[in-house]
């Protein structure tokens, strides 16, 4: 069993291959806007929104094999489109001690709203008796 919980561990957690990944992930959206969309706060808002999505479903990647899991990442990514796209961004340049606050902020309500979805989840599979 221990071994079982030690590769679990080691699957779940942020590797440099992962943070390549979302780093990787969050430069498209940037792009996208900043540079050929002329709309570089937008850019900077999407890229956050990636990165934040990303790295929480990491943090309960051992949910990936349950539909709920992705279909609550999907509506939480569907929220965060509307967000980037119906709130005007300024495109003045701000310090990453501004944006981390937001970030961190942003990265609760999205774990939070995922295991929210699995305690529901749980509580509502039947029990097994033993």
């Amino acid at each position: 069993m221990k071994e079982m919980n030690s590769a679990q561990s080691q699957d779940d957690r942020l590797t440099r291959k992962w943070l390549l990944i979302i780093i990787l992930c969050m430069t498209v959206p940037f792009v996208l806007f900043a540079f050929l969309g002329h709309d570089p706060g937008r850019g900077r808002a999407a890229a956050i929104c990636t990165g934040v999505i990303m790295i929480a479903a990491r943090a309960r990647w051992d949910l990936r094999k349950h539909r709920w899991f992705w279909v609550v990442l999907t509506i939480i990514s569907t929220f965060h489109v509307l967000l980037v796209l119906l709130i005007p961004w300024t495109s003045k340049s701000y310090p990453g001690l501004i944006l981390f606050p937001v970030g961190v902020l942003d990265y609760a309500l999205v774990y939070g709203i995922i295991k929210l979805v699995e305690k529901v989840a749980k509580g509502a599979a039947p029990q097994q008796s033993a």
